[in-house]
């Protein structure tokens, strides 16, 4: 027998076990008057269905505690690494496990996380999907509450905190402005993908040109595999060896404008005073660079915290309307974007 398309139920697990759905619930809470045959049908037809029981519920009746999961790409990476220390802090404040799941852009793993981590006891998931489209996680979708991080889903039937990467990108480009830029140049579209924080942030500096009559060229748009120290530098010594004539590059991620840095300096380009440079997420690392970067600081503090009332919210009330919020941000000027000379 084919599982039907939508998410399976109690009623579906009954009526392939050809038993009633009390005895599929007792069979679900481990009730021990249950015939072994009768056990036997219900757990095959659980399988066969692939059903996820409501963890969440059962949990919460008892008593147990709170189990969340968090969910990133890479937890190398600064701004992960930001992220997974802000939840942990604000998880142990209040009494909240939590465990830290690395999906490596695995569109697999991000499968199981999106169907909420099936027979793990989670009783909620922060997650940052990065391989999986909207699409999929709506099918995929759980009972167990679920908040995505950093992603905005269109119509989604998902909670969603991000930060104002369009906005933000506005202002860094105003502000390059202000100090005298005029031909920018744009590294971190992940191959040419139209969505995500990064395609946002292309998007508002293209806005913020244009309200001034200017354009981006596209041929000073980059794309990376990665956001890597390792692509940056790979970015900004391809810009050196095209003798380019911009004056600004906008990194979408620290760790690029990291590696531009360096890349820069070897290749005598000074720093502000031929290319200013600026990024995202204001790592520590940034505060070390030689010049020190100009970087957009997100309220990651605002944004665990956003989040994990997210989850207790969902878990009092499935039916609430979908909530999407955006947490506050502050451009931190450095002498990356000085006024040159």
């Amino acid at each position: 027998m084919v599982a039907p398309a939508r998410r399976p139920t109690v009623k579906d697990v009954a009526r392939v076990a050809g038993v009633s759905a009390s005895t599929v619930s007792n069979v679900l809470h481990d009730h021990p008057y249950v015939t072994e045959e009768k056990r036997r049908r219900v757990e095959d037809a659980i399988r066969q269905l692939g059903y996820a029981p409501s963890l969440v519920s059962r949990q919460l009746r008892a008593g147990r505690s709170q189990v969340l999961a968090l969910a990133v790409p890479d937890i190398t990476s600064p701004y992960f690494a930001h992220l997974a220390h802000v939840v942990m802090t604000e998880a142990h404040r209040r009494s909240i496990t939590l465990f830290i799941d690395e999906t490596g852009g695995s569109a697999a793993l991000e499968r199981t996380i999106a169907g909420g981590y099936p027979s793990r006891g989670v009783t909620g998931v922060l997650f940052c999907p990065v391989a999986t489209s909207p699409a999929e996680l709506e099918r995929l979708k759980s009972n167990v509450p679920t908040v995505l991080l950093g992603e905005y889903v269109p119509g989604g039937s998902f909670d969603h905190i991000a930060i104002d990467s369009r906005g933000s990108a506005v202002e860094a480009t105003e502000h390059l402005l202000s100090v005298g830029r005029r031909r920018l140049a744009f590294a971190g579209m992940r191959l040419g993908r139209r969505a995500g924080p990064a395609y946002e942030r292309l998007e508002g500096v293209r806005s913020a040109l244009r309200t001034r009559g200017l354009e981006l060229d596209d041929d000073l748009v980059f794309d990376v595999a990665e956001h890597s120290r390792e692509e940056g530098h790979r970015i900004a010594r391809e810009l050196v060896e095209r003798r380019s004539a911009c004056d600004a590059l906008v990194c979408a991620a620290d760790l690029l404008g990291v590696g531009a840095t360096a890349a820069f300096r070897q290749a005598g380009v000074a720093v502000p005073g031929d290319v200013a440079l600026l990024g995202w997420d204001d790592a520590p690392e940034v505060r070390y660079t030689v010049p020190p970067l100009t970087s957009i600081a997100h309220d990651m503090e605002g944004l665990a915290g956003r989040a994990i009332d997210a989850i207790l919210a969902r878990q009092a009330d499935p039916a609430r309307p979908v909530e999407h919020t955006v947490v506050q941000h502050r451009l931190m000027v450095r002498e990356s974007t000085g006024p040159g000379v």
